[in-house]
């Protein structure tokens, strides 16, 4: 991912897909709480928007995911507003 940032840049869609490839790594290894899963939840969600656009399925999509990350976080006021 840091590889891919530096020589491809952030708005490269091999570089959101590595971004979420290390979400999807928080995910499943329950790390809700770990200081570096919610940057890169809301990095990737601006780096969607931004490129794919607010209503691209996949941008939807990074909405859902951050919305989840933060109910699981117990930040459910912050969450509810994103669903």
């Amino acid at each position: 991912m840091k590889v891919r940032k530096r020589i491809l840049g952030q708005e490269y869609s091999n570089t959101l897909d590595s971004i979420e490839m290390v979400r999807l790594v928080y995910k499943l290894r329950g790390k809700y709480d770990a200081v570096e899963a919610e940057p890169l939840y809301r990095e990737t969600l601006q780096l969607r928007e931004k490129v794919l656009s607010k209503e691209h399925p996949n941008t939807l999509a990074s909405i859902n995911d951050l919305a989840s990350l933060l109910a699981n976080q117990g930040k459910y006021d912050v969450a509810e507003s994103l669903y």
